[in-house]
């Protein structure tokens, strides 16, 4: 078992090695070269230390912290859309039936009408042209 060891051991330990040769061009290798004439630069690779793989998950953390604030802007867009959009129609419900009292209140003749507290009247004209002002009024500013 020893000796096993000691074989691995070997490949665990390797050195690379860097020369420049006669034509100008660099090599890299496990061997040095044949040629003892040429200078060599023994290059050690190291492992990372631990706290690169720290940074690497704190760089890692701070990807997935960015992605899920981006996810929360953009669902606040979209709420924020629908809720202009449903803001929209109910603006739009509101301008067609007030729309439809101006028009029922101008060809309606003298009907009865249902106030707040369920009781049927009639309007006088002053209150017919009350209530028209008013309904012009919302036409004007909200319907287009």
């Amino acid at each position: 078992m020893f000796c096993s060891c000691l074989l691995f051991a070997q490949f665990a330990y390797s050195a690379i090695y860097q020369w420049v040769d006669h034509q100008g061009n660099t090599h890299y290798s496990q061997h040095p070269p044949a040629d003892k004439s040429i200078s060599t630069q023994n290059i050690t690779v190291t492992k990372k230390p631990v706290a690169d793989a720290k940074k690497n998950q704190q760089s890692i953390q701070d990807s997935a912290n960015e992605i899920a604030k981006s996810n929360a802007e953009r669902q606040a867009a979209r709420d924020k859309l629908q809720q202009q959009a449903e803001e929209n129609k109910r603006l739009q419900e509101s301008c067609e039936a007030s729309k439809k009292s101006l028009i029922e209140l101008d060809y309606g003749g003298n009907r009865l009408y249902k106030d707040t507290e369920g009781n049927y009247s009639r309007f006088t004209d002053e209150d017919k042209n009350n209530q028209r002002e008013q309904l012009n009024d919302f036409i004007n500013k909200n319907c287009r």
